[in-house]
């Protein structure tokens, strides 16, 4: 309520009455008028209709609420934050629990709290976070009906509580969420793609394809994981060659090069789940198909980096050497 003396003195200037003309409506002294414009004091809760009635405005107008204000507020708070996401945790978290202490209606600022805690979990080993983030998914579960903000929390508590260890909490969350067909999600994309003709309609799909494309690639490699982790390695083979064909076809001019990839970072996908059929075929024995992914993995890291990058940053295989491990290859031989 900083702003409230000032809304009142203003409301009254616009008005052209006096403290006195404005204490005489509202049945109070002409002091008490005088500590509200002074921010000393702040009226009955009972008098706020009363006063916004007398001035015809709105009770965002008289508290001075301004949505898109705040709005534009938490997007540079956010974007600030952001800066420092990866490099400095404790400087990106101190900006997010500031905006949070100004803004504490603000879910978004929350939700990317929430997210910078999982990520450096997830990434950087900080199980120390957990309590802090379980607290605040819980308390941002609490304050909204909002679907999209509800799913993307649920996410977030489960993926932490799998990180934590506590994996049958991490399914109940799961199945506690909505099952919501991507194609129910109405959007500029979808819409001019189902609605429009011509060339609008290719505006549509022209944005829309690269997202269903990474969609049907990323589901057909993690169904090859589900398999693959219950041992049904004939299975997972069959989804990681479909996760690859996907990838392939979309290769611009159907070759491998530094730019056929329609989604920069594909190649990373694309590498990774050659090696997982690889590690298939090394568990059913077939160790000859086996060398021959693995050969096929190598080339799609060499094709698909310019010469100088491959030979200045080792993290060009870094896919490779994921999948390889994770897979259990070095049960075969070491990793090249």
């Amino acid at each position: 309520m900083n702003n409230f003396g000032n809304k009142i003195r203003e409301l009254r200037k616009k008005k052209g009455i006096t403290q006195e003309q404005l204490a005489s409506v509202l049945g109070i002294s002409p002091q008490a008028v005088s500590k509200w414009e002074m921010s000393a004091g702040y009226p009955d809760v009972s008098l706020i209709p009363v006063i916004a009635g007398y001035f015809e405005v709105s009770l965002d107008v008289l508290f001075d609420y301004d949505a898109a204000q705040i709005g534009q507020k938490v997007e540079e708070i956010l974007e600030e934050a952001g800066r420092y996401f990866w490099g400095n945790f404790a400087k990106a978290e101190g900006i997010y629990l500031s905006g949070i202490e100004a803004y504490p209606g603000a879910l978004k600022l929350k939700n990317e709290l929430l997210t910078l805690y999982e990520c450096h979990m997830r990434n950087n080993g900080r199980m120390e976070l957990a309590d802090k983030a379980v607290a605040l998914a819980e308390k941002i579960l609490s304050e909204t009906d909002d679907w999209f903000i509800l799913t993307n929390t649920k996410d977030s508590l489960a993926s932490i509580y799998k990180m934590c260890g506590r994996y049958e909490e991490a399914k109940k969350v799961i199945h506690s969420m909505s099952v919501l067909w991507p194609m129910q999600i109405n959007d500029r994309m979808r819409s001019a793609a189902f609605i429009l003709e011509g060339r609008d309609r290719l505006e549509g799909t022209d944005d829309l394809k690269p997202y269903l494309h990474q969609d049907l690639f990323c589901i057909c490699d993690l169904e090859g994981q589900g398999y693959f982790e219950i041992g049904e390695y004939e299975k997972a083979l069959k989804s990681f060659r479909e996760s690859a064909a996907v990838i392939e076809l979309f290769l611009k001019d159907g070759t491998i090069t530094p730019d056929a990839y329609p989604i920069p970072g594909t190649e990373s996908n694309h590498c990774a789940t050659v090696v997982a059929a690889a590690a298939c075929l090394y568990k059913l024995g077939r160790l000859e198909e086996c060398e021959e992914e693995l050969g096929k993995a190598y080339r799609i890291v060499v094709e698909s980096h310019d010469p100088e990058e491959l030979a200045s940053d080792p993290d060009c295989f870094l896919a490779y050497r994921e999948s390889y491990h994770k897979h259990g290859l070095d049960e075969y031989k070491p990793c090249i």
